[in-house]
């Protein structure tokens, strides 16, 4: 398509040079691909519009495995035109000449002389490998064979899953040959789940992007001390298990911690399907100041504290597991964050060392760090961010091999703005790779569907968490040009000015946060200029031209395509409207006031910024649109 020139090509243009200085960082270098060199089979997948396969799984397998094989016969059928029969491995034995595409723990992959570890995949690595006629798609876990099945799929038909509405498959005319594959692959983390709203409320689209619900296998998830240890159950009787202000456990006291252990035991005797427990404290930013914490503080530190605590649970509850539920894979997972976030270290000869053995973790403990004063402009180890490179070299140094992260992926109270972390996020997961990561969490807007460029990073982020090595601006190209389809090239000019635009504030002395008031220092007219919100209208009103000739052509694509761009204006209208009401006539205001209502009522917006821990009425959408609405009967 031949892009017109515009004033907005002509400013970008003019900044590029400057946007070109930012310069690439990490994982974000460019480097020529080289070609991989596909082997084929003398077997047909396709041959002659007709299909010898059949695909085969465990006789009682999973929903997870069931779910992978409709998923495959589906994918199959769309790239040929041909069903395959989906069938259990009752009576099957291995047989190279048998044509038949085989996914999870079936007695086809136990004959094939194939094997598979936790050491070599974890928990979600794949094996995808030609046997003869046959395909084996395996993994250590189930999720491991599902993705195996999305490798054989992306790479015999080329599927790439962009959104949950959106996809790409190659169509398969005339004779297919299969591929020899030999792939193995193991994830950057283990575990990897993007907390944005698309993934909270679809479990296909999670599994095509080989995600995961942040809380998945979880029997509690974040701050759950209070959960274990219920206040308006203990605190009465025993005031003394309970930090003297009442925020927080006192985790030096013994009678308590026999009182949680025998509720964590419970909690896991219950739950025989969860993987995980949180003992995390409560949330906000306090620690227990009795006499006996604070002498420990002084030589543990708090989070030195909290890992002696954990560290006694969690041998009590192996004890139980190892007695009762004997193989059985448990963690117990605690959090280095606000007063446990400086990990229980000394500094010694140049590095970082552990306070002593004590704060060391056990095999069945973990801890999530999450950074959350760090600077999300800016790579970990930047400048800025001394306080958190700090951070997560003290818990290296104590809890390698045991980490999990929750990173932070929105502005908490402006769901609106495009979250500024397009140039950290591949050095920030290299980094967390590097750290040996187990789990990586980014908390964004999941709440809700609101939320600048939600949907390409989605995409995006998903890719990396899997494979850092790959480029941010592929990626972003990519997603644009299959998501916005004619009007990509005026998006992908959006997108680059949002991007320049920040690049120029972040010279100028702007770090991205996600909460306090240095987050809340973007909200302001001195950088969404008018005239930069001009532009964007100028830039939106542009995609939406270039998409009419699908009203008549492909009224049900208009449709959807039309939606994706207006929720995406959300952003510039939002801007307008908080800080230029003043300046817009009766009829723009309204016109602006109307849509926004319209647009966030047909995608399902009701909050526009986090509501935890508030019942407010200032987040929902409802009532920021009457405040704009009793403005405009003043005008």
């Amino acid at each position: 398509m031949k892009k017109l020139l515009s004033s907005v090509s002509i400013l970008l243009a003019g900044l590029m040079l400057f946007f070109a200085g930012c310069g690439k960082k990490g994982g974000e270098t460019e480097k020529p691909e080289e070609e991989e060199q596909i082997m084929y089979s003398s077997a047909y997948l396709v041959k002659d519009g007709r299909s010898p396969y059949r695909i085969v799984i465990p006789e009682d397998a999973s929903s997870v495995i069931r779910f992978a094989a409709g998923e495959l016969q589906m994918f199959f059928r769309e790239a040929t035109g041909i069903t395959l029969p989906v069938e259990g491995d009752e009576g099957e034995s291995f047989d190279e000449d048998a044509y038949v595409l085989s996914v999870g723990d079936t007695s086809v992959f136990r004959g094939s002389g194939e094997e598979v570890s936790y050491e070599e995949l974890g928990s979600d690595g794949l094996r995808l490998v030609t046997k003869g006629n046959a395909v084996v798609m395996a993994g250590y876990g189930e999720n491991g064979a599902m993705y195996a099945m999305y490798e054989f799929l992306e790479r015999s038909f080329g599927l790439e899953v962009y959104a949950e509405d959106e996809y790409a498959i190659e169509k398969t005319e005339g004779d297919k040959r299969l591929i020899l594959f030999d792939v193995t692959e193991r994830p950057a983390f283990d575990r990897r789940s993007v907390g944005l709203h698309p993934y909270s409320v679809n479990a296909t689209f999670r599994s095509r992007m080989r995600q995961e619900l942040y809380n998945d296998g979880w029997i509690y998830w974040s701050h759950s001390h209070f959960k274990i240890m219920p206040k308006e159950e203990y605190q009465a009787a025993h005031p003394d298990w309970y930090s003297p202000d009442g925020t927080q456990l006192c985790l030096t006291n013994d009678e308590m911690r026999e009182e949680f252990t025998k509720n964590v035991i419970g909690l896991i005797a219950e739950n025989p399907d969860c993987d995980y427990i949180m003992l995390g404290q409560e949330d906000v930013n306090t620690f227990c100041t009795c006499d006996t914490c604070s002498a420990q503080t002084a030589i543990y530190k708090n989070s030195g504290v909290m890992m002696r605590f954990v560290n006694r649970v969690a041998d009590d509850v192996q004890a139980y597991i190892d007695a009762n539920e004997p193989g059985r894979r448990f963690t117990l997972c605690t959090f280095g964050y606000h007063q446990t976030q400086n990990a229980p270290v000394k500094f010694e000869n140049g590095a970082y060392v552990p306070v002593d053995e004590s704060v060391l973790p056990r095999d069945n403990v973990t801890v999530m760090v999450a950074p959350i004063y760090a600077c999300n402009s800016h790579d970990y180890y930047a400048d800025c961010n001394a306080d958190a490179k700090s951070v997560f070299q003290g818990w290296q140094a104590v809890a390698k091999g045991h980490l999990f992260v929750w990173m932070y992926n929105k502005i908490f109270k402006y769901y609106f703005i495009p979250f500024n972390n397009f140039s950290s996020i591949v050095d920030d997961y290299n980094i967390l790779k590097d750290l040996g990561a187990l789990f990586v969490y980014h908390q964004g807007n999941k709440e809700t569907p609101a939320g600048g460029m939600q949907e390409l990073m989605c995409y995006v982020e998903a890719k990396l968490m899997w494979d850092t090595s790959l480029s941010f601006d592929a990626l972003a190209d990519d997603f644009i040009e299959h998501y916005y389809k004619e009007a990509a090239p005026w998006y992908r000019e959006y997108y680059d000015l949002v991007r320049m635009s920040y690049s120029k504030w972040e010279a100028q002395g702007l770090h991205c946060y996600n909460s306090s008031s240095r987050a809340e220092e973007i909200y302001d007219e001195k950088y969404w200029t008018q005239n930069l919100l001009d532009r964007f209208e100028m830039l939106f009103g542009q995609m939406l031209d270039a998409i009419e000739g699908y009203k008549t052509s492909d009224p049900e694509m208009y449709e959807r395509l039309e939606q994706r761009i207006k929720k995406e204006r959300l952003t510039s209208r939002f801007l307008y409207l908080s800080l230029y009401f003043d300046r817009l006539s009766y009829d723009e205001a309204k016109e602006m006031v109307d849509d926004f209502e319209m647009v966030s009522a047909k995608n399902n917006i009701s909050v526009w910024r986090e509501m935890y821990m508030t019942t407010s009425s200032e987040s929902l959408i409802s009532s920021l649109v009457a405040e704009w609405r009793n403005e405009l009967s003043k005008k």
